[in-house]
């Protein structure tokens, strides 16, 4: 039977003096909000006169007042339309104040809101739309009528659904309660600390996501901050927005932070944090990051959306005597054999954990058992205790001398001189399972394909074969901006079945 190694052994790390352990034997926050709109209501009053959201390129900057007031307004109009306590009310809109103006109408109308990607196609669209029961679409021209405010909601009750990106199936439907919720925002302001108040925080991830919405844009709003916002970022106008508006927090998508090292232009000094999301970034780019933003902190976090969007922090390089942090109230634990640095399933438990998948029980069941939520990722335990990612329970690979995962070859790859993007991918061949490797090359490099199959050597145990190993401008990314690995290992596996001869594709 697979042994269960909860790490760290003890919570105590995370209990602070509000974390109280309860009947149902997890950790929860004691003190809490009753419901979400009750935490803002409060943010609301204290600070009515600052900068609540800014909309860059000549967009709304709202007040926190007069975001509240537009908010109820658009409550009321959702009431008028017949939106009643906990209806669903689906939001696709890309980020700006718009979105976030939806976003709190519904819940002061007593609703769930539905964020849904803007990248999400019209099967997508519908399929979300009718699992969720939503009863209606906000895409255009927001609703308005008298103002309401609904804060009667409890902590147990559903106060976010978020979908699931689809990547390997129809979007899934994530439950959120209002202590979920509340609690993600608590853990989140406790890990900024006294950097929180006030702060000036440039959001370029999606916000229909758990980890822009729940775990970066309501921490902000809660804190007094002031969250800026645009429907899509380039590397020029973002370096504008940080000068200009003065941002001291930013949290974007990897291929934008590739963009903005090789943009024109010198250091930014008032960035003090860099959040980085769960795709792999090369060594070089992170040291060229590191070159442009000289006082910025470079983090990244480990997280799902049934975690609430957060759930481990990650930094680039060790802080203390582990390089990463559990959130308050969350713990872990690894499935399987994890000794002498084998690989086992990442487990956690804690009060940001979902209530379950959306009119799923069976799925609910299969992902929490016992209390802990099974998240398919598989991680090592370092020689210091320390948790290093792999990759997904799906993306294990046989290779002649064992196992490995795609995450830990990408993050190797990455460090090769010159690759600044790689995917990997496990590719069936006619002499069994092997892996595949696509590289992007930096700008203006040329890479040599042969030596990072001399280079992969010692961590495979075996060298690849030419054509799993390719160079290509850029790698397939899907509707929501994630790399489509199927798109990558269908290339692969067209490439392996050719028969004239041995071409090297690299």
């Amino acid at each position: 039977m697979a042994s269960l190694l909860e790490y760290p052994p003890t919570a105590e790390r995370s209990r602070g003096d509000r974390m109280v352990r309860c009947a149902d034997g997890l950790l929860h926050y004691s003190g809490l909000a009753t419901c979400l709109t009750e935490l803002l209501d409060v943010a609301v009053h204290r600070y009515a006169g600052r900068e609540a959201v800014v909309e860059t390129g000549g967009g709304p900057r709202l007040t926190y007042g007069q975001l509240w007031t537009s908010a109820s307004r658009v409550a009321g109009g959702l009431i008028e339309q017949g939106v009643g306590i906990g209806d669903r009310v689906a939001i696709r809109m890309p980020n700006g104040s718009r979105w976030v103006q939806a976003f709190l109408g519904v819940l002061l109308a007593g609703g769930v809101p539905v964020p849904v990607h803007p990248g999400h196609d019209s099967a997508q669209l519908r399929h979300i739309r009718a699992d969720s029961g939503s009863l209606l679409l906000l895409d255009r021209d927001l609703p308005s009528g008298t103002p309401f405010i609904d804060d009667g909601a409890a902590r147990g009750d559903s106060a976010l659904l978020f979908y699931t990106g689809g990547t390997t199936g129809p979007p899934k439907g994530v439950e959120l309660s209002h202590e979920n919720v509340l609690s993600t925002i608590e853990a989140v302001l406790r890990s900024w600390g006294g950097a929180a108040d006030g702060v000036r925080h440039a959001v370029a991830l999606p916000l229909s996501s758990a980890a822009a919405c729940v775990a970066q844009v309501l921490p902000t709003l809660v804190s007094g901050g002031t969250v800026v916002l645009a429907a899509e970022f380039d590397a020029d106008s973002l370096l504008h927005t940080l000068d200009v508006e003065a941002v001291e927090r930013l949290s974007a998508p990897a291929p934008l932070y590739r963009q903005l090292v090789h943009a024109s232009g010198g250091e930014v000094g008032t960035l003090r944090f860099l959040g980085l999301d769960d795709e792999l970034l090369s060594v070089a780019t992170l040291e060229q990051l590191g070159h442009r933003f000289p006082a910025a902190d470079v983090v990244s976090g480990w997280g799902m959306t049934e975690t609430g969007g957060a759930g481990m922090i990650l930094r680039t390089s060790r802080v203390g005597d582990r390089p990463e942090l559990p959130h308050g109230g969350m713990e872990f634990a690894i499935s399987g054999v994890v000794d002498d640095g084998a690989a086992g399933e990442l487990w956690c438990r804690g009060p940001s954990v979902m209530r379950g998948y959306w009119g799923d029980p069976g799925a609910t069941a299969r992902t929490i058992a016992g209390g802990w939520l099974h998240t398919g990722d598989v991680v090592r335990i370092g020689p210091a205790g320390e948790v290093r990612f792999v990759g997904r329970a799906a993306d294990a690979v046989e290779i002649p001398r064992g196992v490995v995962y795609s995450r830990e070859i990408e993050d190797v790859v990455l460090a090769f001189p010159g690759v600044e993007e790689a995917a990997v991918v496990g590719v069936p061949t006619t002499r069994g399972p092997d892996l595949g490797i696509v590289v992007v090359p930096a700008p203006g490099v040329s890479l040599n394909v042969d030596a990072i199959r001399t280079y992969l050597d010692g961590p495979l145990g075996h060298r690849l074969p030419p054509r799993l190993c390719v160079s290509v401008p850029r790698l397939p990314r899907g509707s929501t901006g994630r790399v489509d690995r199927r798109s990558v290992r269908s290339w692969l596996e067209e490439s392996c079945s050719m028969t004239k001869g041995s071409i090297d594709v690299g």
